[in-house]
């Protein structure tokens, strides 16, 4: 009887859930090898992809009879959208393929035995084969208990089996058309995606099987109910042969608990509970777990790089009329359009996606009153501050910057020099020293000079123990300060100080300018009063203009310094002990930059996962260049025990010159930056100027230059700054680069050597283009006329 039936049984996932899929398939072969077997891939089909088990057929979700696709995968989540598939695949399956019996899985589902029960139940006339969660009432407060489960729905939806019968059909379509709209985790509104539709199901139509049999979809909300235990043949529930566990929420890092959902088994597991989770987690590392890297979810994010927040695609969900362009393309534009709803003219901007999630608040519709301009601005300074909390990208905080820096811009007073001026700027700086922060300033110097302002440099050695042996700007310093404008070229932590030692030297300019750097979200209110005196902060980036706008009442505006090359000599690599035949990955940094910010042993973690479990046919290596205030070489030490053993990573700590070092970034192949925060990322960028593909973490100030289009951006999640890993790290927060994202785009950037390629040619372009000392030079320029310094 088994085989007279046409019988398929389909499991649905993304790219990122292949090793629980290969469990389950791997399963199904043993109990079911006559059964038709399907993997509806709930992601962006690519060539790369390969499930690596004979015999299933993958079905991509675009390729479902899913009317207006775009407008469906934009508005879903990665667990909504992989749920929302399921009606239409199971339609498919039916209506074009003719199966007259599909089994659904959830990919975390692993067979023990074959699972005749349903079968049965479909072979003696069920349209429909359920499974309830619980067979019994689970009362008390701990989750899943009776209301916790009614909140979920009656039915798990990880397995269901249907006939191909009209009634099946008729239901299908239902569910299809409620989840095309509806499949939101929203369970407050009585919806929790597929499955609280599926109570209805034996309201709507007779032969229900629901089957209490309790062999069948174990798991975290039954196991209460029913007895697991371990026997010489295999697991045994309630003493009969188990069918199949359920693993949701299974963490194969935290083998001591079973569900992430639920405290009730967590480091109370009885011996065969434990055994199970033991033996689904070894699965999981045969087939790839922990070891496989794949892309990025496809409908993670905007068709140009931009992450799609959560916050957006409920906004996208709440449209009043329906978005007939493709939102992936084109939705992201009106979320940074002023919002038509504010209903008195503002001088402030606040766009679509800040009305909406005004509306999204209680506590905010509470606080700010689009009826009242004098709360316009508070919430502005509000959505900055806390936007990233919301998975917010920069690219919808950006317009918002630039429209406070514009108006502030007016309040900015100007300071009558009573007295001759010799140069229109005087850049005040540590523009000997060989740091950043010299660097710096040494650019700004140089990019006023390009855009022929009359410009001066001062040195200050005041507090700084760097060597002071950079002379590219020795014919532009001066031994007084006599510009009409100053820009201190000073982080926040020093310009109150370096005023102070300056005194009366710096004279009575007409306009007071800062430059600073700062790599975290927050400024420090410990560092407000050193703005005193100060009329106006250029930002070098859009991250440090957040920060600081956000946090002081003069304007910050977003004008970067420049990026260039000065001449170097070229090495090879046997200069540097390298081998010649490998793909060079490389980073540098700086010890006194904090090596919790700069993040090095990520890069080393991400270049494992690329390539220890892998073959190649091209060798690779990993060149770490550190340097800077190290005491007794300890954190040093701990790189060198991090990578022992390891001779493809290269530990290079010495002091090189400026040719040295730029010839050991250009004789490498890509530069990684899996930095935790950068107020702007100075290395990536002259890598960029080199044409070398550019690996960099999606956060802070690289960002400004480093997007899909110019480099490889590295997806990230948000996390607490620990105590004394950063100044100031209370209440702060910074990225944790994702690895596996990161190891994906080694292998991409060794593989594919043409769009590598491409990539880093327009990459350079963009430092060329946007950050020449003439480009910028420009901008400087312009601004100082704005603000009526210069003509």
């Amino acid at each position: 009887m088994s085989n007279y039936y046409k019988r398929a049984i389909v499991t649905i996932c993304s790219s990122n859930c292949f090793p629980y899929a290969r469990i389950l398939f791997n399963s199904l072969q043993k109990y079911h090898p006559s059964a038709s077997l399907f993997l509806c891939l709930a992601d962006k089909f690519t060539p790369e992809i390969d499930l690596g088990i004979e015999g299933v057929e993958i079905i991509p979700a675009e390729k479902l009879s899913i009317r207006n696709f775009p407008d469906f995968a934009f508005r879903y989540d990665i667990m909504e959208f992989n749920s929302a598939v399921k009606p239409f695949v199971m339609q498919l399956l039916i209506e074009e393929r003719g199966f007259e019996q599909v089994v659904y899985l959830d990919p975390d589902i692993e067979l023990f035995a074959p699972i005749t029960p349903v079968f049965e139940a479909l072979n003696n006339g069920a349209h429909f084969v359920v499974t309830p969660h619980i067979t019994q009432p689970a009362e008390g407060n701990e989750y899943p208990d009776d209301i916790g489960v009614m909140k979920a729905g009656i039915y798990n939806l990880g397995f269901i089996a249907v006939d191909n019968s009209i009634d099946t059909i008729e239901f299908l379509h239902w569910w299809g058309r409620k989840l095309r709209f509806q499949c939101i985790n929203q369970q407050e509104q009585g919806i929790f995606v597929d499955q609280k539709f599926v109570d209805l199901l034996p309201a709507f139509h007779d032969n229900v099987a629901i089957l209490r049999d309790t062999t069948l979809n174990v798991a975290y909300w039954n196991l209460t109910q029913r007895k697991l235990e371990k026997a010489e043949t295999g697991w045994l529930a309630d003493g009969k042969p188990l069918i199949f566990f359920h693993f949701s929420g299974i963490d194969p890092k935290n083998p001591h608990r079973l569900s992430k959902y639920t405290e009730r088994f967590n480091g109370n597991l009885n011996s065969a509970t434990q055994a199970i989770i033991d033996h689904y987690i070894a699965q999981l590392q045969k087939f790839g777990y922990g070891v496989e890297i794949s892309p990025l979810y496809g409908y993670r994010s905007f068709s140009n790089g931009v992450t799609i927040a959560d916050i957006i695609r409920r906004c996208y969900r709440d449209l009043i009329e329906l978005w007939f362009d493709n939102p992936f393309d084109t939705f992201h534009h009106y979320l940074n359009q002023p919002s038509e709803f504010i209903p008195v003219p503002s001088r402030w901007l606040i766009t679509n996606l800040m009305y909406y999630l005004w509306q999204y608040r209680q506590d905010l519709k509470q606080t700010f009153n689009p009826n009242n301009p004098n709360t316009h601005l508070d919430y502005v300074k509000w959505f900055i501050k806390n936007a990233e909390d919301y998975g917010i990208d920069s690219y919808f905080i950006n317009p918002v910057l630039d429209n406070i820096s514009q108006q502030t811009s007016f309040f900015v007073t100007h300071v009558v020099n009573s007295q001759p001026s010799k140069a229109d700027v005087s850049v005040i700086g540590n523009l000997k020293a060989e740091t950043g922060v010299g660097h710096a300033g040494r650019m700004v110097a140089k990019s006023l000079k390009a855009s022929e302002i009359a410009t001066q440099g001062y040195n200050i050695t005041f507090n700084v123990i760097a060597r002071q042996e950079e002379n590219s700007l020795d014919e532009l310093l001066s031994s007084t300060i006599d510009g009409k404008v100053h820009i201190y070229n000073q982080n926040a932590d020093q310009l109150k100080f370096v005023r102070e030692h300056l005194g009366k030297t710096a004279g009575n300019p007409n306009l007071t300018i800062n430059m600073p750097f700062w790599e975290l979200s927050k400024f420090p209110q410990a560092w407000v009063n050193h703005y005193q005196g100060i009329n106006e902060i250029w930002a070098p980036s859009r991250f440090v203009q957040s920060a600081l706008q956000n946090t002081l009442s003069i304007p910050v505006v977003w004008l970067p310094p420049a990026v260039t090359l000065d001449q170097f000599t070229s090495y090879p690599r046997s200069y540097f002990q390298l081998p010649d035949d490998a793909f060079l990955f490389h980073f540098n940094f700086d010890f006194s930059s904090y090596a919790t910010r700069k993040n090095p042993t990520a890069a080393i973690e991400a270049y494992r996962r690329a390539f220890r479990h892998h073959s190649f046919s091209i060798p690779t290596a990993l060149v770490i260049k550190t340097r800077g205030y190290d005491p007794e070489g300890k954190n040093l030490q701990k790189l060198i025990e991090f990578t022992q053993d390891e001779p493809d990573i290269y530990i290079l700590n010495q002091e090189m010159t400026y040719s040295e070092t730029m010839a050991l970034m250009n004789c490498c192949d890509c530069y990684v930056s899996l930095h935790r925060s950068e107020g702007f990322g100075y290395t990536p960028a002259e890598a960029m100027l080199l044409q070398k593909p550019v690996i960099a973490t999606d956060y802070s100030g690289t960002k400004d230059f480093i997007n899909i289009e110019t480099g490889f951006p590295v997806s990230y999640r948000l996390i607490p700054v620990k105590e004394n890993e950063y100044p100031f790290w209370e209440g702060q927060k910074w990225a944790e680069p994702d690895l596996y994202h990161a190891a994906w785009l080694m292998r991409k950037i060794v593989t594919d050597e043409p769009e590598t390629k491409a990539i880093a040619k327009l990459g350079q372009q963009k430092i060329l283009n946007n950050y020449s000392c003439e480009y910028i030079g420009q901008l400087y320029k312009k601004r100082l006329q704005q603000i009526g310094i210069i003509k």
